[in-house]
């Protein structure tokens, strides 16, 4: 449940820095596509950048299906089905196997 939370905090985190702050940021290009994102790269990155990473795909597949509505039960178990599914399978696409977990949960 605590990781959970982590991860509905980073999310909320997230969108009140992006849209409160008026910050120019430097011009480094430190951009990354997720959707090219693999289980073992999502697998490799820990602490506050997995939970962004894990927020950012929650947030990509509730946008997909048009709702701002979530449980955090569900998202937990998603997460942690993920986490399972990465480590079988560690060439797959992160986001695309969100998706295809969440899609099964209906």
């Amino acid at each position: 449940m605590f990781k959970l939370q982590r991860i509905i905090f980073s999310i909320v985190a997230v969108a009140l820095i992006l849209s409160s702050t008026g910050v120019v940021f430097a011009d480094t290009d430190d951009s990354k596509d997720f959707s090219t994102y693999t289980c073992k790269e999502l697998m490799r990155s820990s602490g506050e950048a997995r939970d962004i990473s894990i927020a950012f795909a929650h947030g990509y597949w509730l946008g997909k299906k048009g709702t701002t509505v979530y449980k955090p039960s569900k998202l937990g178990e998603a997460t942690d089905e993920l986490f399972d599914t990465c480590l079988e399978n560690p060439n797959a696409n992160a986001l695309k196997t969100l998706g295809d977990i969440l899609n099964k949960q209906k």
